[in-house]
């Protein structure tokens, strides 16, 4: 056994700012007691615990799979499928999603709208009034939408440019607040053509890709962003964004962009805030002993067959999570051994486990003239 610090010479070792100069002897009494009601004995079996204390709560959590977020309705899925895709490190959120925050200088509501119009993405589809296929001359004539057009600060000649761009074998002419969009080679069909009008209505003409909805709202006197979709890259770049605060809920594209410790910390808030939605509290620690397994080794990993059970270094341990037959048939063509260090390979042939009183091996020394 380890030998603990004595409260007060954890205490002392403090520097005084954090030694709470000025609290009542009350007050002092309780944070010892809180230090020591936090230590564990060592060979404490934390793994389970902190398994059992997640798994618990989180059979009372409600299968509604979405919440609504912000005047204008964004979906952003909550509950136990929320906690199951960041458990099991789901790489393809159902509701992906950020929530952009902006500098100090650019708190207000016209900047919020501005940075609104560079998220978004709009594309020719978003901006028609009306389409028509004039079948004798082989084109398509689209009537945009002049109001659109000028929350957004586009004109025509961007639509016309953004299309060409996009679209190969396209031309585009320009007359007025119309488009003429037929295509540029002179041997072609009405199965080209209609091939060249879906493509066109899918450019995206301003905006961040996969970015649909922007929420504007504004909370104790800051305005913030919701987006349905997520870019985070991208929108770091924009100079209003506060890139200190500014993050997505999808893990894998904070990894890529932020790094392994950025993971870590969003894996905490977001198991936090899916529990803490529907009133359930758990202990930090419980959940930052789950984001240390699943980043331990530098890349997500989940809870799955391909994740933290398909690392470990027992051969046993991963048999019996999933695919048995497979673990037991590679190990043995490998000659693998299992130097049985864990709970659950000992579990499974019958010994006692490396935990608690299972950690003290006690041999009897008998005085043989005895």
């Amino acid at each position: 056994m380890t030998e603990r610090l004595n409260w007060k010479e954890r205490y002392d070792e403090l520097p005084q700012k954090y030694q709470g100069r000025g609290l009542t002897r009350e007050q002092k009494e309780k944070l010892q007691e809180r230090y020591e009601d936090m230590q564990y004995e060592p060979g404490e079996s934390i793994g389970v615990v902190a398994a059992q204390s997640l798994a618990e709560p989180a059979t009372q959590l409600t299968m509604e799979t979405y919440h609504q977020a912000g005047g204008a309705q964004v979906s952003l899925t909550a509950g136990l499928p929320r906690l199951i895709e960041i458990v099991d490190a789901r790489r393809n959120p159902k509701t992906p999603a950020m929530d952009v925050y902006l500098n100090e200088e650019y708190n207000s509501k016209e900047d919020a709208l501005n940075v609104a119009r560079k998220l978004r993405q709009v594309t020719l589809e978003d901006l028609v009034s009306q389409d028509t296929i004039d079948i004798m001359q082989l084109q398509v004539e689209y009537s945009l939408n002049t109001d659109l057009l000028e929350d957004y600060d586009i004109d025509a000649e961007d639509v016309k440019r953004g299309i060409e761009d996009s679209v190969r074998r396209s031309k585009v002419e320009v007359n007025g607040d119309n488009l003429i969009v037929s295509s540029s080679e002179d041997d072609y069909d009405l199965k080209d053509l209609k091939k060249i009008k879906n493509k066109a209505e899918e450019t995206r003409i301003r905006g961040l890709k996969g970015i649909d909805q922007v929420v504007v709202n504004q909370e104790d006197g800051e305005w913030r962003l919701q987006t349905a979709g997520t870019a985070l890259r991208k929108t770091l770049k924009i100079e209003e964004v506060d890139a200190d605060r500014t993050t997505s809920n999808d893990l894998f594209e904070i990894h890529r962009v932020l790094g392994i410790e950025a993971l870590r910390q969003a894996i905490i808030e977001e198991v936090n805030a899916t529990l803490e939605a529907q009133g359930i509290g758990v202990d930090d620690r419980h959940i930052m002993l789950l984001a240390d397994m699943m980043t331990k080794e530098g890349e997500l990993n989940g809870t799955t067959r391909y994740g933290i059970m398909g690392n470990k270094d027992s051969l046993l341990a991963r048999s019996v999570f999933e695919e048995t037959k497979k673990h037991l048939r590679e190990g043995s063509l490998r000659g693998e051994t299992d130097p049985l260090d864990g709970v659950v390979e000992n579990l499974l042939v019958g010994q006692p486990v490396p935990v608690g009183t299972g950690m003290i091996d006690l041999k009897p020394n008998f005085n043989t003239e005895d």
